[in-house]
């Protein structure tokens, strides 16, 4: 029988789970910024409408 470790099928504990998603998150809101900023700079140089 499979033992209960408190783990959850990723094999991470609730509070790694948790931290790895803040930083997934924070990663992913520098993504979304970056983005932003580059179409806005590339709309203010040549603008495509």
């Amino acid at each position: 029988m499979a033992e209960n470790t408190g783990l959850s099928f990723t094999g991470l504990t609730d509070d790694q789970a948790q931290e790895l998603h803040s930083v997934y998150m924070s990663g992913l809101y520098l993504f979304v910024a970056v983005a932003v900023v580059a179409h806005i700079a590339v709309f203010a140089y040549k603008p495509w409408f």
